[in-house]
């Protein structure tokens, strides 16, 4: 296909997501949920610039992010074979194949439109906040463009994963139940648990969800953010954490991508709409 096409299949998406309740809500939910997080320390005069970025791009923060977009994501997606509409489309005019990177190029639009609610809100706060005439360095230091493009790719794998259930299942609450199953207490508790015992303990964080956090978190693009992490640590007495190797988080990112979309597409074209 050619570029022109992905663009009239972009604005096709974009003309049926924009009029739904199920990208909007989330979004305009987890924007009520970034300023809840941040405006206790914005009233409190506690946030400025560059000190909140390492709050943004820390794991608990980017889980949010993951969680409520993929949702959105899983919903404008099965919600077309609850409503008919994707068999609508290929009735159209649409090939199965267009309609599969079609509903594939939201992912890209969703990470945008979430990033930018998560880094705006708390980067608007604290710029409020900061007095740029006694700055010594970068607001916006080229880290956090890093840790930015980091956790646009986290959520393109863990969409992906998202994008493959939804195709499989075609529910909206069993593929969500299903996404939460696999990212929570499977690849969050019971695949580490299982790996630190009879395989490798190191396994777990090759697995999408985990890699994609460690993908977006600041001290792996910040070599003083690293530098801090390590001498906290060991002022605690534990073992400073690993030097971020963060071509292999990309490399592993990508692969999950390649053969999650892979997967759904070929599924997708062997069952009938």
């Amino acid at each position: 296909m050619s570029a022109r096409t992905f663009l009239l299949l972009l604005r096709n998406e974009w003309f049926k997501a924009r009029k739904r309740l199920s990208l909007w809500l989330p979004l305009g939910f987890y924007a009520g949920i970034a300023f809840l997080m941040y405006g206790e320390d914005f009233f409190l005069d506690r946030i400025a610039l560059p000190g909140v970025w390492s709050t943004v791009f820390q794991g608990e923060r980017v889980i949010a992010l993951f969680i409520f977009a993929t949702l959105s994501f899983l919903m404008l997606t099965t919600m077309e074979f609850s409503w008919r509409t994707a068999r609508q489309n290929v009735i159209d005019g649409l090939s199965k194949s267009q309609w599969f990177w079609g509903k594939a190029l939201v992912i890209p639009l969703l990470g945008v439109m979430y990033c930018l609610v998560h880094a705006g809100i708390p980067g608007v706060m604290a710029l409020i906040r900061t007095d740029v005439g006694a700055a010594t360095g970068p607001l916006l230091p080229a880290s956090v463009f890093a840790a930015a493009g980091g956790l646009l790719l986290g959520f393109a794998c863990v969409t992906s994963l998202g994008f493959f259930l939804s195709l499989a299942i075609r529910n909206t609450g069993a593929a969500m139940g299903t996404w939460f199953l696999w990212t929570m207490p499977l690849e969050g508790g019971i695949i580490p648990e299982l790996s630190r015992r009879y395989l490798h303990p190191d396994l777990p964080t090759y697995l999408p969800f985990q890699n994609s956090v460690r993908l977006a978190n600041l001290a792996n693009y910040d070599t003083a953010a690293y530098e801090r992490l390590a001498a906290a640590a060991e002022q605690a007495g534990r073992a400073p954490p690993d030097v971020p190797n963060t071509g292999l988080y990309v490399v592993i990112a990508v692969v999950w991508i390649v053969l999650l979309l892979s997967a759904s597409l070929v599924w997708f074209r062997r069952r009938d709409l």
